[in-house]
């Protein structure tokens, strides 16, 4: 399958180009040249092209389900589908008589655009999803012919859909008003109606007697005409969506939306709020413009991943698909989030609020499994209720399926949220944050702990059993030295949170959720009781109880000889990896990357060291984690390795699009936004602690030099660093975040322009 780099032509450092149409690549491509805007993700493909192209317009807040197992986000009809005929024949990439194919997307404004020869024709296509108006893509398409040609347009909505477990719409309407094409669909499981809108506009042509004919889930109107030789023509589609999920009557919306609308005003409007965005999150490296258009891909597609209009998930593979079921992992808090928290916090504030308003499944779901609490779903969509389903996986071999228990043993999902809302409250102070949302979310994790440690009288300590920590091969064991730190620090952070609020918000909340006073008690009790691993005499922290005495294999990916068939799953209950020391993915290192205080730097070192050889990085998460880590402990090579690994996994395509027969492919969420930390936490040091900032970089030899922005306490600090010097601006002077160290000397900084040499 082509890789879409081997083919970039970047000058700019914000454009990914691809020459020649891959009909092998059709997956990757429609992924990777996207364009959306957090409420809707349409996939990079020609206007032509439809399910058996991987075509598709995701939707966030329309879960359903049509297999009655799989709750998905809905592919919605396709109000942009054209197909255009030049002397009855179609224009196409796909054929083998076109010359100069280019699929190209901008990253600056969002803009995906294909363009090609096909004699006599010259096409070029064009769309993005607008940040102004969430609900609208605007296509323009322009075609001009070096000669008279007869010109035949079908256009409407092709509502025969790509679906990963079935046909979500039940009932589709369609229907003409005002000459505009509309399709009204009921979806199979919530009887959720979605209404998309198409608005066409062709260079002075009357549409109005054009024949509509519905046929095999479509819905077009075909325009015939004439034109002259070098005459351009231009095709304006105007895609709608709303769903009854948002607002009562789509229709309606859509119908309100369609007046007005200007296609170069839409553009102009959505290039300035990308400005906005740019300023704010863009990432400079000078002297490699490779890396630095990587970084920018990844966090454009964190950005059109996040759906700032309201507090929703961030899905494991985002709008690309319907892939891990556009819901929330651990992955939301612990790798989409910091890159909000540091450059625009209100975001962060609404990823954490969806947590807070999905209280009501944890609950649900710790009830189920006979626990107290909130315990957070590993799967989460709308209501927070768990969809991860039991059987996951297949034996290959005797064709039975595999009980997993990502669903019920993987509890550090619980803490890793808890730990999430205290750095947004420790970072901005936000004490109406804290009182009406995070503090109740911070008790019912600690309650759900409370109730799954179990005391060992003869140890007098707490231990957590029966879990399953970020290493997702080893199940079933028995403190998981991650899971257990992160439990602690929700103990610690729920005692700090009643010092914090005042006596009639304490007890306000108290009696909202029944907080009894032998729970506080009892969080103290655990507190100081949970058993914590420490390093041994090498200074290793054991992942888990018993891990050192499974078999050591190293390298890792040794245990890949051990294979009977390529699709085995390694992991639990008999997988090659489980009794041996082969890991997935980070799991202790994860522990550092979130607690960089907590031990020592040589105790951080001894351990990337150790557990580097064993583990097999078969998870886009894990090796953003060890570039930082290989950061702050000297293995600048490394962390350069593994930082390519990470930003490269989408536009290289070194994760398959489909495992044992499953789908997971699509953008990589947690990659995208990982791109950021490894930039800021890693290359540039950067940590926040006790109110001043640290920094302490360090950069590869293929760089010259790297620049960003914090958003610290209403004071935006650019950052600029190269291999002699620092320099930080800013603008507003107070004392919080006025102390810098770097390299472990302290410096003041003031207003304007501080320059720190190495």
């Amino acid at each position: 399958m082509k890789k879409i780099l081997d083919n970039l032509i970047t000058l700019s450092g914000w454009e990914i180009i691809e020459k020649g149409y891959d009909k092998s690549g059709v997956i990757i491509s429609g992924s990777n040249f996207m364009t959306g805007n957090g409420y809707l993700g349409y996939r990079g493909t020609a206007a032509e092209e439809g399910k058996e192209d991987y075509a598709g317009c995701f939707v966030t807040d329309t879960w359903d389900k049509a297999d009655g197992k799989w709750e998905e986000l809905c592919n919605v009809p396709n109000a942009l589908f054209t197909e255009i005929y030049c002397d009855d024949i179609k224009l196409s990439p796909k054929k083998a008589t076109v010359n100069e194919y280019q699929r190209k997307l901008n990253l600056k404004n969002g803009v995906t655009s294909i363009s090609f020869i096909m004699e006599p024709v010259q096409f070029s296509e064009e769309k993005f999803a607008s940040l102004f108006n969430i609900h609208i893509i605007p296509q323009k398409i322009t075609i001009k012919t070096d000669r008279k040609t007869k010109l035949k347009v079908v256009e409407g909505i092709d509502a025969d859909v790509w679906n990963l477990n079935g046909n979500h719409l039940k009932e589709i309407k369609f229907g003409n008003i005002d000459d505009m094409l509309y399709a009204e669909s009921i979806t199979c499981e919530k009887a959720q109606t979605i209404a998309v809108l198409s608005k066409t506009v062709i260079s002075n042509i009357d549409l109005s007697n054009s024949p509509i004919e519905e046929k095999a889930y479509k819905y077009t109107r075909t325009v015939e005409f004439e034109t002259d030789a070098n005459q351009e023509i231009t095709i304006i589609k105007y895609m709608i969506c709303y769903h009854s999920n948002n607002v009562k009557n789509p229709l309606e919306h859509c119908l309100a939306d369609s007046k007005n609308l200007n296609y170069n005003d839409l553009r102009k409007l959505n290039d300035k709020i990308w400005e906005e965005n740019w300023r704010r999150y863009d990432i400079e490296i000078n002297g490699n413009i490779q890396d630095e258009l990587a970084v920018r891909y990844n966090t454009y597609q964190s950005i059109i991943a996040t759906p700032i209009h309201d507090s929703l998930p961030v899905g494991a593979r985002g709008l690309s698909c319907q892939a891990y079921q556009g819901a929330a992992f651990w992955d939301q808090e612990i790798f989409n989030l910091p890159m909000y928290l540091f450059t625009n916090p209100e975001v962060a504030k609404k990823m954490l609020i969806y947590r807070y308003n999905t209280l009501d499944g944890a609950r649900r779901k710790a009830k189920r499994l006979g626990y107290e609490g909130a315990y957070y779903a590993w799967i989460s969509g709308k209501t927070g209720d768990e969809l991860c389903p039991d059987f996951f996986f297949k034996d290959v071999i005797t064709g039975r399926p595999i009980r997993n228990h990502f669903n019920d043993w993987q509890i550090h999902i619980t803490p890793d949220i808890a730990y999430s809302i205290w750095q947004y409250y420790e970072l901005t102070d936000d004490y109406e944050f804290l009182r009406d949302y995070g503090a109740e979310i911070i008790f019912e994790c600690a309650r759900f702990l409370s109730s799954h440690v179990v005391y060992k009288p003869r140890k007098d300590r707490y231990e957590f059993v029966k879990i399953q920590g970020p290493d997702e091969y080893h199940e079933n064991v028995e403190n998981n030295a991650f899971t257990n730190y992160q439990a602690y620090f929700n103990f610690e952070k729920a005692l700090r949170t009643i010092e914090i609020l005042s006596d009639n918000d304490l007890d306000k909340i108290s009696k909202k959720i029944n907080l009894l006073e032998w729970e506080i008690k009892l969080f103290k009790e655990i507190y100081r009781k949970l058993y914590l691993p420490q390093p041994n005499e090498e200074g290793v922290i054991e992942q888990f109880d018993h891990y050192f005495m499974l078999e050591d294999v190293v390298p890792a990916s040794k245990i890949k000889e051990r294979l009977i068939r390529d699709d085995e799953y390694y992991g639990w209950p008999n997988g090659v990896a489980l009794f041996t020391q082969s890991i997935k993915q980070a799991d202790i290192i994860q522990l550092f990357f979130v607690h960089p205080e907590l031990f020592e730097i040589d105790i951080i070192k001894a351990n990337y060291e150790y557990y580097e050889s064993r583990t097999l990085h078969f998870s886009s998460l894990s090796p953003s984690v060890y570039s930082i880590i290989a950061s702050r402990t000297g293995h600048i090579d490394e962390a350069y390795k593994n930082f390519v690994k990470s930003v490269y996994i989408d536009l290289k395509n070194t994760n398959e699009a489909i495992s044992g027969g499953t789908f997971i492919g699509g953008i990589h969420t947690a990659a995208s936004g990982a791109a950021w930390q490894m930039i800021v936490k890693g290359f540039a040091g950067f940590k926040i602690q006790n109110e001043q900032i640290y920094l302490d970089p360090v950069l590869p030899e293929e760089w010259k030099s790297i620049s960003f922005n914090l958003f610290l306490d209403g004071n935006t600090y650019q950052i600029i660093i190269d291999r002699k010097e620092m320099k930080i601006q800013f603008e507003k002077r107070n004392e919080k975040y006025s102390k810098l160290i770097v390299k472990d000397t302290l410096y003041a900084l003031n207003t304007g322009k501080t320059i720190i040499p190495f």
